[in-house]
């Protein structure tokens, strides 16, 4: 998970660098990061994470990358 989170967190500082991002687009993609951040905690807090969670955080994840995609690739630019 950190892996991709990370990989995500790259994808929107690139998408910014290049001016594919406006400011409040990559404002909106950090918060559903740090949304996602605080539900694996809210997971991790009993100490297991069962696959249903595991499932629920990759939904999450898919919904964020497909965002990142379609914000980098709008008509909106810096």
């Amino acid at each position: 998970m950190d892996r991709r989170q990370h990989r995500q967190k790259e994808r929107i500082k690139q998408g910014v660098r290049s001016g594919e991002l406006t400011k409040d687009e990559a404002k909106g993609l950090r918060e559903e990061g740090k949304a996602i951040r605080e539900k694996e905690r809210a997971f991790k807090s009993d100490g297991v994470v069962t696959k249903e969670e595991r499932k629920d955080l990759h939904q999450d994840l898919n919904e964020r990358s497909k965002n990142i995609a379609q914000e980098k690739h709008d008509a909106e630019t810096r």
